[in-house]
């Protein structure tokens, strides 16, 4: 009997290229009409361009000028005198910098500050300098350019000094870049890094090569079309037609490599394929016969059924809804063939960029507490309201029959009742989603994992604890009636923290999965890790899916670093259970 185990499965991974990526990511971080001056092709130019000065770096002539300005540095530690006139001079040239900067915004923004205790001090050292001549009066621009230039870039210090003070001084400092701006700029960043590669192919190479050999891989496609972020600049399909090259590629057979490539799903795309239909081109097309769902020309029915792709991906931050009314024949049909669904589940920062609509302002199916209203999903902001579309308890309405059914009454769809057998709101359907097999990428993401470590008196975040291996009750019936309970259900959405929810589902529902890809960067979930793949917590260690987010979590570490901090934070069977026998699972 052989004992050579399965091979590794990163099942959370991304190999897209800046062409798929819409332009205009800074929308609704940046007001009109400055998000058009981080337009995705300035920052990819400005990092090609600080990119190949860097690589300056390697020239000869470049490490002559390091060696040189090497034993002036050292010449400076080693000789106090020398010390002091840096110190002096360093300071001096911070001073300057800082008010040249200061008067530039103060006129630039029409800002004055001086009847403030922190303007009025500002002037006086003003004052004082002058009076002594220590601020150059009447330099040319160029040379005041210089000097701040040669600050910025060479006094470290001093440039931290003057963001601290401006922060201070000028009000809007404070919000650039904040916490949210900071992980755009990130993905920013990264984005431009990949975009010198013009196939995914190429990408693919980058992230395969860090793996043992014969390691699977799932792609994930992305279709930003519909964020309301700009026009990407490859289409759909194209992207998809990549993706089947990689699957299909000779030399990755020849190596071992296993290809697991996702089809992305969005409602909007099959709306507007209704409206322009084209059989090649059109996402999703169908026939309902003999109680099964038949795909027709479609390119779901090509890169599912002809190529064999292996599984659905959806991004519901930009905008749409997992239960959406033109999403529920292809989930049938997902349901019926064991075929896999990957959703993004984390508040992060692709999000939908357009104004919220009206139909948002409450939960189609879920009702507020104590109320026979639906519940009211009051965030304004995109950043804010992307968790309402994302929100892990939306697949309950999908996977939970009788909310399942306030849908189908709800979308009052001919064809809809036909598919699942609705008769009226007091029977059960006839078909149901029970068994549809979904995965919940990033796990609700590591700030959740917190907020359940923190809860440590909340009912509800209790659960786990209490109830091992089903974790939280969902769908509890008001004693007496046939009537769910909504208010229970309104008060989870609202305050439980999501790795309870998450846990709950895959303890319940038999093919309901989440991976830890994104997380995995954060090396403190490793000990609630560990505790969730305990045989205490019955089927939750058998849902658990090893993955990266390659290339999105670049950012923070290095696909190699996550690899290695995985296999080393777990123990082998814990590391094999994840990332070999669930992800096999999975995806069979």
């Amino acid at each position: 009997m052989s004992n050579k185990k399965l091979p590794i499965v990163n099942a959370h991974a991304h190999v897209f290229t800046s062409k798929h990526v819409p332009p205009l990511l800074a929308k609704k971080f940046i007001p009109f009409p400055f998000y058009y001056f981080v337009h995705l092709d300035i920052i990819i130019g400005l990092y090609k361009f600080f990119k190949s000065i860097k690589n300056l770096y390697y020239k000869n002539w470049n490490r002559k000028l390091r060696r040189f300005l090497y034993y002036i540095s050292a010449a400076i530690a080693r000789n106090p005198v020398l010390r002091i006139i840096n110190w002096i001079l360093s300071v001096w040239l911070v001073t300057v910098t800082f008010y040249y900067l200061h008067d530039w915004i103060s006129e630039l923004f029409n800002i004055s500050e001086n009847e403030t205790y922190i303007g009025k001090a500002i002037e006086a050292l003003r004052a004082t300098l002058n009076k002594y001549d220590i601020l150059p009066k009447n330099l040319p621009l160029y040379i005041k350019v210089g000097i701040i230039l040669f600050v910025l870039l060479f006094i470290k210090s001093g440039r931290n000094l003057m963001l601290f003070l401006f922060k201070k001084i000028f009000n809007f400092f404070k919000i650039i870049p904040g916490k949210e701006s900071k992980k755009l700029i990130d993905r920013y960043l990264l984005i431009a890094k990949y975009a010198v590669y013009k196939k995914q192919t190429n990408i693919f190479s980058k992230m395969k090569d860090q793996y043992p050999k014969e390691s699977g891989f799932v792609l994930l496609s992305m279709d930003m079309k519909y964020m309301k972020a700009g026009k990407c600049k490859d289409s759909f399909k194209k992207q998809l037609n990549e993706l089947k090259q990689i699957k299909e590629s000779i030399t990755y057979k020849k190596q071992g490599v296993k290809i697991y490539p996702f089809i992305f799903v969005d409602s909007r795309r099959i709306i507007e394929n209704k409206k322009r239909p084209s059989s090649d081109n059109d996402l999703f097309n169908y026939t309902y016969e003999n109680e099964k769902i038949i795909l027709k020309p479609s390119l779901i029915k090509t890169y599912i059924e002809e190529n064999k792709f292996s599984g659905f991906k959806i991004y519901p931050a930009i905008g749409y809804y997992p239960f959406e009314k033109e999403l529920l024949p292809l989930w049938k049909y997902a349901a019926d063939n064991g075929i896999p669904i990957m959703s993004h589940c984390i508040k992060g920062t692709i999000f939908y960029r357009g104004s919220k609509l009206k139909q948002w302002d409450e939960h189609w199916v879920f009702k507020d507490e104590e109320s026979d209203e639906q519940l009211l999903l009051s965030e304004v902001k995109n950043v804010d309201f992307q968790r309402n579309f994302t929100h892990p308890m939306n697949f309950l309405c999908l996977l939970e029959e009788p909310l399942l059914r306030v849908l189908i009454e709800k979308y009052n769809d001919p064809e809809l009742n036909k598919i699942f057998g609705y008769t009226n709101a007091n029977t059960s359907l006839k078909y149901d989603l029970s068994k549809l097999k979904i995965c919940l990428a990033h796990y609700g993401g590591e700030n959740q994992w917190r907020k359940y470590l923190e809860k440590d008196s909340y009912g509800y975040s209790q659960q786990i604890i209490k109830n091992p291996g089903t974790g939280i009750e969902f769908i509890k019936y008001i004693k007496g009636t046939t009537n769910i309970d909504y208010d229970r259900l309104a008060k989870m959405w609202k305050y439980v923290d999501w790795y309870s929810i998450i846990s709950s589902m895959m303890m319940q529902y038999p093919n309901v999965y989440a991976d830890i890809s994104y997380i995995l960067h954060d090396q403190e979930i490793f000990p609630l890790l560990k505790e969730t793949l305990k045989p205490k917590h019955g089927k939750l260690k058998d849902r658990v899916l090893f993955g990266t987010d390659f290339y999105v979590v670049r950012n923070h570490n290095s696909e190699k670093d996550l690899f290695v901090s995985s296999d080393a934070q777990l123990n082998d069977d814990e590391f094999d259970l994840i990332a070999r026998t669930n992800p096999n699972t999975f995806l069979s």
